[in-house]
């Protein structure tokens, strides 16, 4: 493992996982339920059932990761930033990122790692298949903290 992204995590360079070191995803709230079915990609241990913003989600307890239906990702990125999240100038991304290799948790199938289009230099993954999005943990609050248009356009002003 190696120090990589601006000191914020740790990557293997042979299987390319990435393990966040700064876990800061507050509102995160665990249920009582373990979802046996669907395991984390990273760690490979059940994923359980959570709450943030109020939307329903999955997450690991172990890496704080985090398993988002599509549609939902942009609204819980919306209320934690009408929350008030600061904002911060991010880290450059690691586009060594991009080659991460992890399975969909429902469907097994690659999921395809891309950069976030909505800020914050963070690479996600992605199930079209599935219309899910898998978070490492730390990415959700690395988002919302990325300087967005709203607050680029009250600058200008």
């Amino acid at each position: 493992m190696r120090v990589a992204t601006g000191n914020t995590t740790l990557r293997c360079d042979y299987c390319k996982s990435v393990v966040v070191t700064k876990i800061d995803d507050p509102g995160l709230h665990y249920l009582d339920q373990i979802l046996g079915e669907l395991n984390c990609p990273v760690c490979a241990v059940p994923l359980w059932s959570a709450t943030l913003a109020g939307l329903n989600l999955c997450a690991c307890k172990r890496c704080s990761g985090m398993l988002i239906r599509m549609g939902l990702l942009e609204e819980i990125i919306e209320d934690l930033r009408s929350a008030g999240v600061e904002s911060e100038i991010p880290s450059p991304p690691d586009p060594d990122d991009l080659q991460r290799r992890i399975d969909c948790p429902q469907c097994r199938k690659l999921l395809d790692m891309h950069f976030y289009y909505g800020g914050g230099g963070s690479v996600i993954g992605g199930c079209e298949q599935c219309s899910l999005n898998w978070l490492d943990g730390g990415v959700l609050m690395r988002i919302a903290r990325a300087p967005h248009r709203d607050d680029a356009q009250a600058d200008a002003w």
